[in-house]
């Protein structure tokens, strides 16, 4: 039976590479392209694996995608593989899994997101005490040990409103272990068990948790360093929420436009990877991945932006106390640009330029900085919002109020 699943496997990859990219590929490469996928150095230990083997597949409630990493390093191996072999060849191994009912749940991207999503799942049960809590402080931690798989998720709630009414800082402290057990190659779990342990603050949750907790984990090390409080960053899939009404691809790709299932939020996963398989996993629209990639540069560059250092007020030049003379400018029968028509005009940091909200109004501003895709200035008019500062896509931002307001902002 090991022999019959993994052979289709490798023929559905075949018959994938083939009808998709029209790439022949070896039956040997595909064979060994499957084992990488479950987790395996080659074929001939994913058959040897009499402990695990991709049989047990149904008995897996928690599947986890095998990391890139290997995988790309075992395609470097394989002597005559296809040069112009994609990355994204997983549908193709996972496809006749799915058919034949091998595979069961979801399949998660990572380790470290199924720990967060089954610390979701606990807290959920709690008392409405943590309804109210917001994550001030987070970790994840994983150890491995003769087929098991213990993911420590490190947590400290702060409550806004009882932190407004008591007048100090109210937190609490959970660090929960959940313990897996391998079942099937090295992407199918079942979950052993789980312990939890709670506390004013996170520290004092991670000293209970040694105390109650003596598993396979190891002792001081394994909880030490967890991260320390910082401003949270929007993950990517908040930051691309908010770009739902961009009249562009990448308003599409945040919208789901396309999707089967457009009922789901964007979930928040910690690489472009896990994305990528999100969105294979999806059965995604043609499109959708080159967007994708574009959609997590701009995010980078935005987090880089924020993070950055602000000058230091010696280096700052002198501020003129006299404001720009340049007025708002109403402009009549506009006709907005579709996305797929506009330019990009040059500015450098200094320039004067033209924006608009909603293509009736232009507004004076001046360019702050630019970047590879988005200038950043700030508002002259009206005078009560001089100074503020925004961040938009490079063709947005124009030199006259009429063009201005043709390629208006569309988020």
């Amino acid at each position: 039976m090991q022999l019959d699943i993994t052979k289709r496997c490798a023929d559905s990859l075949r018959t994938f590479t083939q009808n998709n990219y029209g790439i022949q590929l070896k039956s040997s490469h595909a064979h060994e392209l499957v084992a990488a996928y479950m987790g395996y150095s080659s074929r001939a230990a994913l058959l040897a694996d009499n402990k695990c083997p991709i049989t047990n597949l149904r008995e897996a409630n928690l599947l986890i995608l095998t990391p890139t990493a290997p995988i790309k390093e075992r395609r470097t191996k394989l002597e005559g593989l296809p040069e112009n072999l994609p990355d994204d060849i997983a549908e193709g191994v996972y496809l006749p899994l799915y058919d034949e009912k091998w595979i069961l749940h979801k399949i998660w991207p990572t380790l470290e997101y199924l720990g967060k999503a089954l610390a979701d799942q606990h807290i959920q049960s709690k008392p409405l005490f943590y309804r109210d809590q917001a994550v001030q402080r987070e970790g994840v931690k994983l150890e491995f040990h003769n087929g098991e798989v213990a993911i420590a998720v490190f947590r400290e709630y702060v409550s806004p409103s009882l932190t407004l009414s008591s007048m100090r800082n109210v937190t609490r402290g959970v660090v929960d272990v959940f313990q897996l057990r391998r079942v099937a190659c090295h992407i199918g779990y079942v979950l052993a068990d789980h312990h939890s342990a709670e506390a004013e603050t996170l520290d004092a949750a991670i000293v209970k948790m040694r105390d109650i907790y003596h598993g396979i984990i190891s002792s001081a090390p394994f909880f030490n360093d967890v991260p320390p409080p910082a401003a949270p960053e929007p993950t990517f899939g908040e930051w691309l929420a908010k770009q739902k009404n961009r009249d562009s691809p990448l308003g599409d790709l945040a919208q789901k436009r396309g999707f089967k299932d457009r009922t789901d939020n964007w979930p928040n996963y910690d690489g472009e990877e896990a994305y990528d398989e999100y969105l294979k996993l999806s059965n995604a629209p043609m499109g959708a991945r080159a967007t994708l990639e574009k959609a997590w540069k701009t995010y980078k560059a935005f987090l880089k932006r924020k993070q950055s250092p602000k000058p230091s007020k010696g280096s700052l030049k002198p501020v003129s106390k006299k404001h720009d003379p340049r007025a708002i400018v109403f402009v009549k029968n506009t006709k907005p640009l579709h996305h797929s028509k506009r330019t990009i005009e040059q500015f450098v940091a200094g320039d004067k330029a033209w924006i608009s909200w909603e293509g009736r109004k232009a507004i004076p501003v001046t360019v702050l900085e630019t970047d590879e895709f988005s200038y950043t200035f700030k508002i002259e008019r009206p005078l009560k919002s001089a100074g503020d500062q925004h961040n938009v896509k490079l063709d947005e931002v124009r030199s006259t109020p009429e063009l201005a307001c043709i390629n208006h902002i569309t988020f």
